[in-house]
């Protein structure tokens, strides 16, 4: 856009210098040509209607734990914690196997059952359908035009052919709270009558102890101070779960994007017809490629009601690039500064299709539909 604004001002200043020789020529021509001839130039911004987007199967957030199933002796993630593999070894350095574990993790008190021992969940959501819809208030761009004249209709209407590319963003957004399938994995194990470690409790911890020989004499080191020894002193948690699953509805705060541009090439016919010796009308229509490129952008976060306020985030990003046929047509008042430099201003509209994209599941139906704008800029002749 930065190229498009500064190559306006050049074409504005270059018009300033034609419209200044014309001033210093003003005795030798007392008028301008009623219709241009040979071939024109155009460059200017212009600004359209943005599409229409349809999101749908919103709202499905997966686990970010690691449980797999409820009987296999195996290390497991959950959303307020984690159950791994034991680390101790019998004096032989080979694992226990008492079915206990040192080493585990717990956040929040609340995981407390009513029968003394922990539980420990997994959350995710998968849609229930829901859907949103958005709409750009309007799209930027630029367009370059050149063009040739072919003659004249009558005596004053002057019939050319042009060809034109253009650039045009597209960025349709919206966000809101969609309700999701909960599902909820609880696994709970056993302490086996130990009290409940003040959350949040990390395992295992140790603690120093003095070295006795078999005296009963406590062994020293060179220095002559006493030896300690680190002793295991963890909360001992068991290792299997006892596991239950339920389901319930759920909110998802999210919010979905449709984020790029189109690239648009078109080539018609366009009548020019003098009003004045400086005003003109001009008016065009025809057909266009258009070139799209876009983003669907997701960020969703599910809530879950539990005293913890655990919150699950998501996001995801996936590009798409179609080729969609496009109908185009214009009308326009155009300004001579000189007779080979000018401006204009006037009205557009187009007509194309629509086309789908997904990210993760959700879909985005973005429909370019029928759209009109106001476009401006500078016409140069040679």
């Amino acid at each position: 856009m930065r190229i498009a604004v500064s190559l306006a001002a050049g074409l504005a200043i270059l018009a300033g210098v034609l419209h200044a020789q014309s001033d210093d020529d003003e005795d030798e021509m007392d008028y301008f040509p009623l219709v241009p001839s040979g071939n024109h130039l155009r460059f200017g911004l212009h600004s359209v209607g943005g599409p229409k987007v349809a999101f749908g199967q919103l709202g499905s957030v997966p686990s970010g734990a690691s449980v797999g199933d409820a009987t296999s002796l195996m290390s497991r993630t959950y959303s307020d914690g984690y159950v791994a593999f034991d680390a101790r070894k019998d004096p032989n350095g080979n694992p226990v196997g008492d079915g206990l574990t040192n080493t585990w993790n717990f956040q929040y008190s609340s995981q407390a059952t009513a029968d003394g021992d922990l539980a420990f969940h997994d959350y995710s959501a998968t849609t229930l359908g829901a859907s949103e819809r958005a709409r750009s208030n309007s799209s930027a761009g630029w367009e370059m035009q050149i063009g040739r004249s072919l003659g004249k209709i009558g005596r004053k209407v002057d019939f050319s052919v042009v060809g034109a590319f253009s650039f045009t963003n597209i960025n349709a957004k919206t966000s809101g709270v969609v309700q999701g399938l909960l599902t909820t994995v609880t696994d709970v194990y056993p302490l086996y009558g130990q009290d409940v470690p003040t959350a949040p409790y990390t395992a295992p911890t140790s603690v120093a102890q003095n070295v006795y020989d078999a005296n009963g004499n406590q062994v020293l080191d060179v220095n002559g101070n006493g030896q300690t020894t680190l002793v295991d002193n963890s909360t001992m948690l068991g290792n299997q779960p006892n596991r239950t699953t339920t389901t319930s509805v759920a909110d998802v705060k999210g919010s979905w994007q449709i984020k790029g541009a189109y690239y648009t090439f078109k080539i018609g016919p366009m009548l020019q017809i003098p009003l004045t010796e400086r005003i003109k009308f001009s008016m065009g229509a025809g057909a266009a490629l258009a070139l799209v490129g876009t983003r669907y952008i997701v960020d969703e976060t599910l809530v879950v009601d539990d005293v913890n306020g655990t919150e699950l985030t998501t996001s995801g990003e996936q590009s798409r690039f179609v080729m969609l046929p496009l109908y185009y047509a214009n009308a326009d008042a155009e300004y001579w500064l000189t007779e080979r430099a000018g401006f204009y201003l006037g009205v557009n509209g187009q007509k194309s299709g629509s086309y789908d994209q997904s990210v993760g599941g959700r879909t985005a139906t973005i429909n370019l539909g029928t759209t009109y704008g106001v476009q401006s800029g500078i016409t140069l002749r040679f």
